[in-house]
Order: structure tokens, then C-alpha cells, then sequence
């Protein structure tokens, strides 16, 4: 035998028993931590349940909720993480209420920092966050919301005569799916909203490819190597921040010369000058490269939780045919499509039901039905049970919209109607928005979205679900949406759609 065959021998028991202790080591690790709380008591080396995760979100979340049933919630290990799954209300609000250095930090995202970059609002404490917030209020203002209801309906129309177009293309008897449309409708809603006309029609092409290349990456594993999905997911990320920040510049040259705003980021950044004007120096974080940062966590947040939200509407709607009656008949006493006029925020406001039903799907299927934060500090969660640092907390949405609320698993708009006014009475379980001091600030807009698609939908297209076996079940992508991708057949219900022009 030569010296190196001897050599290796030896060494292999060594590695083997070294291999075996790191092995052991993990185990030990995971189940100090674990304690007694509903968990798996067994690991897969390294890994954990991360391929459970990856490969089948609905399922692997629906077991954390059975597990968490006796005390609330449960804990698991993924890809060298510890993780606290949420499933009492009230645990949950104690998260939210604790974003703070000492506490939690919420992360929207796992692996958020590599994809929003450092300066997102996301990651703001204290007062600096209260600033942000209060100058942010500006963006949805009456006056703004009414703004971008205009616009909102532009595209929306936009949208659904190319919806018809495709469908009057193919076999009346195929269905086509909307999730991509549905999609690709808000991704134009919000970069006309948010962003104006300060993109040229080939950034606007770009930024699409780059937003799908980022969304394509948030729900692949975090290897950041060169033709990974992550890694394409944060190059295309860094390219948008790009964009956004050379937005965020060109609008602020406008406003400080007393021009008009005609998007969000106008009205944002007509506040900023103002403060700028009184004080004579600019607000913290408002740089163009901080603001091209909160746009794209604005971004982030309409984008895909509206895109679910909408293809639930759908689906809820053809499920319910007394619902869809109902809101046809509110819109039709409001707004007729023959009058050629854009709907105005106070026939919005006099959508009472339609508004009930917008708010129904959002708890009924509540977009992003889990909100990650990371303990920074070890945290008592309850009296015998101390989170410990460096764990990610899931405290679920989707679960607190089924608690309290009465006869909580049928689709019901009428609980909030000013006679049940559940919404109310039930107000700590609606977490759709979140809660505490990261509570959504855009809510409103999101709402005001919800309401006019609804609206308009059923009022100029006839729809029915293409229907097969597990068609509305949940999947992730990374928001919910129906399993089947909301397959339909459409067509126009109108004489003719109408002829939207600006104000």
C-alpha cells in the first residue's frame, strides 16, 4: 500500500465520525429549540424540509397549520433555518405589534435584502419609519386616489378588449387562463400609476422582463450562481432599482417646476419639495436611490397580491351566481358603460356592496397569506415558550381570516354590510393588511383596485370557469391563486365598451 492509500485510511473514519457529529450536532441544535412545541422531531440532514417547501408550498403550509392547532402554533427547519409558524391571532398580533431592534424585523421575503436592496421601508424602525410614512401619506390622499382611479380604469379597459380579442381568436369551446393576463394588466396598472409616463416605451418592455425574471426567482432555492433562477432573479431586481431611482429623479426635476402631479410618484415627490421648501433641507431618506427603493416595495406589494386578489374575484363571482347578480345590479343603478364616462370616487363610495364583496375576497382568500419577520433577539412568545434568535417567524394571514368571523369558511360579502358590520366587530382577524407599525399604507388603493376591476368586469364581459377536478385549489406563485391558472371563457356583455377619455 503507498503512503497517500494509507494516508486515506486512515482519514476516511475520521471524516465519516466528523460527518456523523456535525450530523448529530444539527439534530441537537434543532430540538433545543424546538422544545415541546408540534414540529417534525426528525431532520433531513442540512436540508430540513426545504424540498417539501419547494416542491408543494400548499401542503407543507397546511400541515405547519394542523400541527400549530393545539397551542397555536409549530416549528420546522428549512435549509439550515428555524422557523415559527403563527396560527393564533393574537400570537400574531404580538409580531406585528414587536417590529422594532430588540424584537423582529420584517423581511417580506426570506432572502429580501438580496432582492429590495438595503434601503426599503420593510426594514425601518421607530421614528425614522413613522417620517416615512406620514411624508408617504401624500400618495393617497382623495385628491391622488381619484387620480389614479382614472388611469386604473384606462388600462383596465385596455386590457379587457385584448382579453376579447384573444378569446374571439381560438375556439369558442377552449378557455384561455387569466392569471398571466391578469398579471400583465397590473404590472401595467402599476408602473402607470406609480411611474407616469417617465418610462419610455422600451424601459417599459425591459422592466417587464425583469420583473417576470424576479418573480420567476422568489420562489426558487437561494443558490446565487450564474444560470440559477435566484441569481437571474436578483440581477433583474438591480435593474429595476435602477429604473426606479432615474424615475424617482426626473419626477422630482417636474415638481420643482411647479408642475402638476399626474402619477404617484408626483405626488410624492410635489410633498417632498414642499418639506424641502420649509425646513430648506431635504427630508431623510429621500434620496432618488432610497425613493427608487420604497417604490419597489410598493411595486412588490400591488403587483402580485392584486394579481391574486383579482383572480379570486373571478372564480368567487362564477361560484356564486347570487353574489355576481347582486353586484351587477348595484353597478348597473351606478355607472352604465353607454355614458362613455369614467367611474368617479363618489360613485365608488356608493358601491356599498360591491365594496363588501372586494373586501370579502380578501379575507376570504387573502393574497400573501403569510408575513415573514426574523427574530432578532430571543423573544417570549408565550409564558413557556421563548423564540429564539435568528429564527423566521410566519405569522398567517390566511389563518386569522378564518377565526372569529361567523360561519368564517363561506363566501359571505353581506358580513360586512353596515347591519352585520364584521368587519368591525371581527377587525383584529382581518390581518389582510397586516397590523402595527408596518400595517399597509396603500390599502385604500388596493381596495379602490378591487372595486373597479369588479365593477367593470362584470358589467362589460359575460364570463363562466372553465371547471375540472381541483381547478380552485391554492397554489403559490408566490401570492395564492387557483390552481388551474382561473381558465375561462369570455365574451363582451355590452353592446359596445366604452370610450374612456382623461379629465
Amino acid at each position: 500500500m503507498n503512503p497517500f492509500s494509507s494516508f486515506l485510511s486512515l482519514l476516511l473514519p475520521l471524516l465519516v465520525a466528523l460527518f456523523l457529529l456535525i450530523l448529530l450536532l444539527e439534530q441537537i441544535w434543532y430540538l433545543r429549540r424546538k422544545r415541546n412545541v408540534p414540529g417534525p422531531n426528525i431532520l433531513f440532514p442540512f436540508l430540513g424540509n426545504v424540498i417539501p417547501l419547494i416542491t408543494n408550498p400548499t401542503k407543507f403550509w397546511q400541515l405547519q397549520a394542523q400541527l400549530s392547532a393545539s397551542v397555536g402554533f409549530s416549528v420546522n427547519y428549512v435549509a439550515g433555518c428555524f422557523i415559527v409558524f403563527i396560527r393564533n391571532t393574537e400570537l400574531s398580533h404580538l409580531i406585528f405589534a414587536n417590529v422594532k431592534p430588540d424584537a423582529f424585523l420584517l423581511v417580506g421575503h426570506p432572502y429580501g435584502k438580496k432582492f429590495f436592496g438595503q434601503h426599503n421601508m420593510v426594514y425601518m424602525f421607530g421614528q425614522d419609519h413613522k417620517n416615512l410614512r406620514r411624508h408617504i401619506a401624500s400618495n393617497f390622499t382623495p385628491k391622488a386616489l381619484s387620480t389614479y382611479a382614472q388611469l386604473q380604469q384606462l388600462i383596465i379597459l385596455k386590457h379587457f378588449k385584448s382579453w376579447e380579442r384573444l378569446w374571439s381568436t381560438v375556439s369558442p369551446a377552449e378557455p384561455i387562463p387569466l392569471r398571466l393576463l391578469v398579471r400583465d394588466m397590473n404590472l401595467q396598472t402599476s408602473r402607470t400609476v406609480f411611474l407616469g409616463k417617465y418610462l419610455s416605451s422600451e424601459a417599459r418592455e425591459r422592466f417587464r422582463v425583469d420583473y417576470d425574471l424576479f418573480n420567476a426567482g422568489l420562489m426558487k432555492l437561494p443558490f446565487d450562481l450564474p444560470g440559477f433562477a435566484f441569481r437571474k432573479a436578483k440581477l433583474g431586481a438591480a435593474r429595476i432599482l435602477k429604473t426606479l431611482t432615474h424615475c424617482a429623479a426626473e419626477s422630482k426635476k417636474r415638481m420643482l417646476q411647479g408642475e402638476d402631479p399626474s402619477c404617484l410618484i408626483d405626488f410624492w415627490m410635489q410633498e417632498m419639495v414642499r418639506v424641502t421648501a420649509e425646513s430648506k433641507t431635504p427630508p431623510p431618506h429621500s434620496t432618488d436611490e432610497e425613493i427608487g427603493s420604497y417604490l419597489f416595495d410598493f411595486l412588490f406589494a400591488a403587483q402580485d397580491a392584486s394579481t391574486s386578489s383579482l383572480l379570486w374575484v373571478v372564480t368567487l363571482l362564477d361560484s356564486h351566481p347570487d353574489v355576481l347578480r347582486k353586484v351587477r345590479e348595484e353597478v348597473s343603478r351606478i355607472w352604465s358603460p353607454e355614458s362613455d364616462a369614467l367611474m368617479t370616487a363618489e360613485q365608488l363610495r356608493e358601491m356599498k356592496y360591491t365594496q363588501a364583496v372586494a373586501l370579502e375576497v380578501v379575507r376570504y382568500r387573502p393574497p400573501a397569506t403569510l408575513v415573514p419577520h426574523i427574530a432578532v433577539e430571543d423573544f417570549p412568545l408565550t409564558e413557556w415558550y421563548t423564540i429564539p434568535k435568528g429564527s423566521i417567524v410566519f405569522p398567517s394571514v390566511y389563518e386569522s381570516s378564518f377565526q372569529g368571523f361567523r360561519e368564517a369558511d363561506s363566501f359571505e360579502p353581506e358580513r360586512f354590510s353596515e347591519e352585520r358590520q364584521e368587519d368591525v366587530i371581527f377587525k383584529r382577524n382581518y390581518l389582510a393588511f397586516g397590523a402595527g407599525p408596518h400595517q399597509c399604507v396603500g390599502q385604500r388603493y388596493a381596495l379602490n383596485h378591487l372595486v373597479l376591476f369588479i365593477a367593470m368586469f362584470v358589467t362589460l364581459l359575460d364570463f363562466k370557469r372553465h371547471r375540472t377536478d381541483g381547478c380552485d385549489e391554492i397554489i403559490y406563485t408566490p401570492t395564492i391563486s387557483p390552481k388551474d391558472g382561473c381558465m375561462v371563457f369570455l365574451s363582451r356583455r355590452c353592446p359596445r365598451f366604452p370610450n374612456f377619455t382623461l379629465n
